[in-house]
């Protein structure tokens, strides 16, 4: 039997298929879509299932797969499940009654692995990032699980106390005796501060990670080490997040363990990053810090008194909530701006002009919210710092327009990406060479505020010479990227994989430390960067950096139309779109409520006929639809289920969870029927494109968690996406999603 599902044809799997076919199989077409069949539905959302109009989570299978696909797919699913049974009864071993010992141990062994597993705690509710007006210290107790120590154990650890306090007094850190910084010591371990976040993923040995570590100085109560609060601040800033190292509070940004910070010399704490940076870049752990709303302005007041470019950096998903107001406010009037639209390489495209629209828009609305004259945005420039799209030419501008007249400031929101295209620039002709292995790299993680000082690297010089031999390398990569760009378009087509149509660039370098075309190079540049401890370091003191000028990260401004700081960490990744945004278009009847995972919500509150409307969010974020009488009723009793994944089905998150308040009316008038005519924002979660019929008006009302982030844009931002959605699910309001990649740019 032949036949053909989701555009893939092939032969069926026949009972006698070897297990390797049948996977094969599976892995290629079900992958995506058995979840959904298997799972088993909550209770809780079936009882409301009269109130319903539409759900994800009861008839997402129906929009996905067609009832033919579907019912040979349960079929498939069942034959599976026929075969894991046999294997489990023609394999499984046999063990003889007589062996009662043996079988009372087995079951004395799997009892005992059953109390373990009921007894695992489950991870805490843990949400990264909050607004603060300013910094504190704060002590916290932390239980100690650890056993008593044996009396062997107290001599190790009273020598060991004393070997850590003959090197703090040879440091000259301390003058206290002996005697009196065991008390000390004691007294701070009373009150010892553990830092607070995701601990459950790093491990007991963390602090081995450094090469600077000392395990002498390892005391065996303190897992993450002890802090010091009678230290000193260090001048060095932590080259991950640029926050002051120092060992006084985990609370503070910048903290590192006494048994890390205590007794290194400048240049060591140079090779060095904080606790929290460490723990993100390596284990992928968020710790809570405190960012203050107060300190971001005065830190960057700098760039309103200096000659300087800010490049302003703004997600493409999500403006204008990310756009921050009071730029002006730190500007001088003659600061010139390079526009950066980042993430554009999540956008799905919807006409041939689309790099023109999106560009306009974003030009308009940051002249609208932040008040900066039009003559100051000297260029626009759509990019993806992850995928290197638009780099080249945002480096040509900066190069050609502004050259080498002062410092750049890289400015925006949080989780706007500013860090990572802080690392994209140190790995390109932007980065002067001697420095491109000596400047750390800023830590970039899908948490925000991760930056908290400023960073920087510094700025070649974009001599005629240079810019010249830069000119030549662009041109011989341009057949290269042809056929690379033909290449991916044509196994788009063949495979249908959304990585080939990915907006993406390669990012060259034209000069090196070993090129004879570098006419800066100093033969012996990399032994004088070399510190004492033989680690590289960037000696800003040197001749080569006394002229330079400097590219600046800055940390995220905080926007209160975000609704970022309000997620924990599993829903910022469920929130935070990682590939090409997939619109969903969906028919919307007047008095009818649509849901947006549970935190945003649409209400249709007066129209003459239905209006079409497009969500562009994460593929995670289900959609729920019902009449808007029951609105407030379903969303209540579905918050306490997994029908919204967003917040987590979780008691002790939902305390925490804010309620959703509503906006002021808005009022549309179509265009087209296959046009959007504006998109209702919803804060950082996504937006939703409106699409009246010609001349008719809809009269709508959003709600977002606290009313944050809520706006009208208009002209859509994709107007276009609507007129190429799939063909209508009969029975639902929903459309069959329609070709993710429209056309060629």
């Amino acid at each position: 039997m032949r036949f053909q599902l989701f555009g893939l044809s092939g032969y069926g799997v026949r009972r006698n298929s070897g297990l390797r076919e049948f996977r094969r199989w599976h892995a290629i077409l079900y992958k995506n879509v058995e979840p959904t069949l298997r799972r088993k539905l909550d209770a809780s959302v079936l009882a409301v299932r009269d109130k319903l109009l539409y759900c994800d989570y009861l008839d997402a299978e129906n929009v996905q797969v067609g009832y033919k696909k579907r019912k040979t797919l349960e079929k498939l699913l069942r034959m599976e499940e026929e075969r894991e049974r046999y294997e489990e009864i023609a394999h499984k071993p046999v063990f003889s009654v007589l062996l009662s010992n043996n079988s009372t141990a087995s079951k004395e062994k799997v009892d005992s692995h059953s109390e373990e597993w009921t007894t695992t705690k489950e991870k805490p509710v843990h949400m990264p990032y909050a607004m603060v007006d300013s910094y504190e210290m704060i002590n916290s107790v932390t239980s100690n699980d650890a056993e008593e120590p044996s009396e062997n154990a107290l001599d190790e650890e009273h020598e060991s106390l004393h070997d850590r306090y003959s090197k703090i007094k040879a440091s000259g850190l301390t003058e206290l005796n002996f005697e009196d910084f065991v008390k000390t010591m004691e007294k701070s371990v009373d009150s010892l501060s553990t830092p607070h976040g995701e601990l459950w993923k790093v491990p007991d040995n963390w602090m081995t990670d450094y090469e600077q570590f000392d395990d002498s100085l390892m005391n065996w109560y303190a897992r993450y080490g002890t802090p010091d609060p009678n230290s000193k601040v260090s001048s060095v800033p932590c080259g991950g997040c640029g926050a002051l190292l120092h060992c006084r509070d985990p609370a503070i940004p910048g903290y590192l363990p006494s048994e890390l910070f205590s007794s290194k010399n400048t240049d060591e704490l140079k090779l060095m990053t904080c606790q929290r940076c460490h723990f993100l870049k390596f284990y992928n752990a968020a710790l809570e810090v405190k960012v203050s709303i107060e300190d971001y302005p005065r830190l960057l007041k700098v760039i309103k008194s200096k000659k300087c470019a800010i490049i302003l950096i703004v997600d493409v998903t999500d403006f204008p909530c990310c756009i921050w107001p009071d730029l002006k406010t730190i500007m001088h009037p003659f600061t010139p701006i390079f526009l950066v639209g980042n993430k554009v390489d999540l956008l799905p495209r919807d006409c041939p002009s689309f790099l023109e629209n999106v560009k306009q828009r974003l030009k308009d609305a940051v002249i609208d919210i932040t008040g900066v004259k039009k003559e100051n945005i000297t260029h626009v420039q759509l990019a993806s710092a992850k995928t290197g799209y638009g780099i080249e030419q945002l480096i040509n501008k900066l190069q050609n327009k502004w050259q080498h007249k002062g410092d750049v400031y890289l400015v925006g929101c949080t989780n706007v990406g500013k860090s990572s295209l802080f690392n994209t620039l140190i790995n390109s002709d932007y980065c002067k060479v001697q420095a491109i292995d000596l400047v750390q790299r800023a830590t970039v993680s899908a948490w925000p505020g991760t930056t908290l000082n400023l960073l920087k690297f510094p700025i070649l010089n974009p001599t005629g010479k240079k810019r010249r031999l830069r000119t030549i390398r662009l041109i011989g990569e341009t057949s290269y990227k042809m056929t690379e760009l033909e290449y991916n378009n044509l196994k788009f087509k063949e495979t249908r994989n959304i990585k080939y149509a990915t907006l993406k660039e390669h990012i060259g370098k034209t000069f090196t430390m070993h090129s004879s075309s570098n006419p800066m190079r100093d033969p012996f540049s990399e032994i004088s960067h070399k510190s004492m401890s033989g680690n590289s370091v960037l000696d800003e003191t040197r001749p080569e950096y006394k002229q330079s000028r400097w590219c600046y990260d800055t940390p995220g401004t905080i926007q209160t139309d975000q609704i970022l700081n309000l997620l924990t960490t599993d829903e910022l990744l469920l929130t935070l779109p990682q590939e090409i945004i997939s619109p969903r278009t969906f028919m919307f009847k007047p008095k009818q409520t649509v849901f947006v995972a549970g935190m945003g919500r649409l209400d249709y509150l007066e129209g003459e006929h239905f209006i079409r409307c497009t969500l562009f969010a994460s593929k995670h974020l289900p959609i729920t639809m019902c009449r808007t009488i029951d609105a407030d009723e379903v969303y209540d009793r579905l918050l306490t289920t997994k029908a919204f994944v967003v917040p987590i089905n979780d008691p002790e998150r939902l305390k925490a969870w804010p309620k959703l308040l509503e906006s002021k009316e808005m009022k549309v008038v179509g265009v087209d029927r296959e046009e959007s005519v504006a998109d209702v924002v919803l804060s950082s979660i996504g937006w939703i494109a409106i699409t009246p019929f010609e001349n008719e008006s809809a009269l709508l009302k959003a709600w977002t968690p606290q009313g944050r982030g809520i706006y009208l844009r208009s002209p859509a931002l994709l107007s276009k996406s609507v007129s190429l959605r799939g063909g209508k699910v009969q029975g639902t309001p929903m459309y069959l999603l329609g070709r993710q990649v429209y056309v060629k740019c």
